[in-house]
């Protein structure tokens, strides 16, 4: 948390990360960087279970923003070789 260079290493350059609930799409590392970066909120964000194999992956996990209640969904993790080429997660 609050190293988006860092975090951002899992990730294929062309990345995309979707929010299916709103519709909002970033394509490219540097744009999930920056939209991450410019959150407006403080998210708390817990794994509760991973499971998935190959290049497939699913993560349960429970998110709450600035100290709010906890909200919990689905994140998908699609890799391509060992980086994550496309994120879509649910909350």
């Amino acid at each position: 948390a609050g190293d988006e260079d860092r975090a951002s290493e899992i990730y294929h350059e062309d990345a995309v990360l979707e929010f299916p609930q709103s519709g909002e799409r970033f394509e490219g590392v540097g744009n999930v960087r920056e939209w991450r970066r410019a959150y407006p909120a403080e998210v708390d964000l817990e794994i509760v279970r991973v499971r998935g194999r190959d290049d497939f992956w699913v993560v349960e996990v429970r998110a709450r923003y600035d100290g709010g209640p906890w909200n919990y969904g689905p994140a998908i993790y699609e890799f391509r070789g060992d980086k994550v080429s496309r994120e879509t997660i649910y909350v």
